[in-house]
């Protein structure tokens, strides 16, 4: 018998999903916060995937591992929350909802399905009001307001930020270099030995060249590479992970603006997640705590120790009726879900 017959009865599970363009993670758990199934799978973006059908099936493959391991069907979840990167316009949220319905007939009525930027906001603040800002391969951000209000970055974003904004940022600072038309960087010879080329013209042609050119995750792997050369005080590095940092800060006080929480009587829960924000020393995350207190007055930082995944399986137990605006019920669900979570490598990207 596995650990959720043993702990539950049927009909009392639920489910978080967070899907992104490097990986789609589902945990089902009790009412309690008992994580009793991880699923892991690939890219669940319907923007990103090779068509929205395969977005799907990543999303399915996961939520199926997940209830495998649980011991549990389809029909046992009570409550779903998925948060899925590509939801940026009302017709992807009727996508997915057409989606479900069709794969899991006769299942899974209780669910919302919002934008991945919502998943972390309750791993900073458990009743769910805050601004989640995440930096990962790319970027999102996402707010809810005290009275419910809702706001995600989505397609708004006019400035690429994550490991692709500074990818893109660092070629650029390293071509511009080599045609004379900007400063020498050390950026330069940083890349050239990150990725095993020569010259700049090498670096250039394989980035661009019609066949057996780079792909996207070669291309964005030099963002440690970037903030690295920029902890070392290489000037263009420097500006290019301020500018990161100050963009973010200022996507983060459009939010705080559209959901009612810059003007919100209370402290705003911000929550930095990705590895481009959390990782030790970030430079990118130092500069964007700099400028936040412009944007969201009453700003108080959480880095989360749990991710973004776990957030959406709260938001699952919150939606369903678990009090998570009430303090000691919320820290009772929180240790239960932070002692039961999946080991670390089960997220590594």
């Amino acid at each position: 018998m596995s650990k959720a017959q043993t702990a539950c009865p049927a009909s009392t599970l639920f489910l978080g999903v967070d899907a992104g363009n490097s990986k789609t993670a589902a945990l089902v758990s009790t009412a309690s916060g008992e994580v009793v199934g991880a699923g892991r799978s690939g890219c669940g973006d319907i923007y990103g995937a090779p068509t929205p059908e395969a977005a799907v099936a990543e999303v399915l493959a996961a939520v199926r591992t997940a209830l495998a391991e649980a011991g549990a069907d389809i029909g046992d979840i009570a409550g779903a929350a998925f948060r899925l990167a590509g939801v940026d316009w009302p017709e992807d949220r009727d996508y997915w909802d057409e989606a479900l319905t069709r794969h899991c007939p006769g299942a899974l009525s209780a669910r919302t399905i919002l934008n991945d930027g919502y998943a972390s906001i309750r791993c900073g603040d458990p009743s769910g009001v805050g601004i989640s800002v995440t930096g990962g391969t790319a970027a999102a951000i996402a707010a809810r307001g005290p009275g419910g209000e809702l706001w995600d970055m989505g397609w708004w974003s006019q400035h690429a930020m994550g490991a692709v904004g500074l990818a893109n940022e660092s070629f650029r600072a390293v071509f511009l270099a080599e045609l004379g038309l900007g400063p020498q960087t050390a950026l330069t010879e940083a890349l050239l030995k990150h990725y095993g080329k020569p010259t700049a013209a090498a670096l250039n042609h394989w980035l661009t060249r019609r066949q057996d050119h780079a792909t996207g995750r070669e291309r964005n792997s030099c963002a440690r590479v970037v903030t690295a050369v920029a902890a070392a005080g290489d000037p263009v590095a420097v500006d290019i992970v301020r500018a990161q940092g100050a963009r973010f800060a200022r996507y983060a006080g459009v939010a705080a603006r559209r959901t009612g929480l810059a003007q919100a009587d209370r402290p705003v829960s911000v929550v930095l997640s990705g590895s481009v924000l959390t990782a030790p020393g970030s430079p990118v995350a130092e500069a964007l705590l700099a400028e936040l207190p412009a944007h969201v007055p009453g700003a108080v930082l959480r880095r989360g120790s749990l991710p973004p995944v776990a957030g959406a399986l709260l938001d699952a137990l919150g939606e369903a009726g678990v009090p998570l605006h009430e303090p000691e019920a919320a820290q009772a669900v929180l240790e239960r879900v932070t002692g039961s979570m999946p080991p670390q490598e089960f997220l590594a990207t």
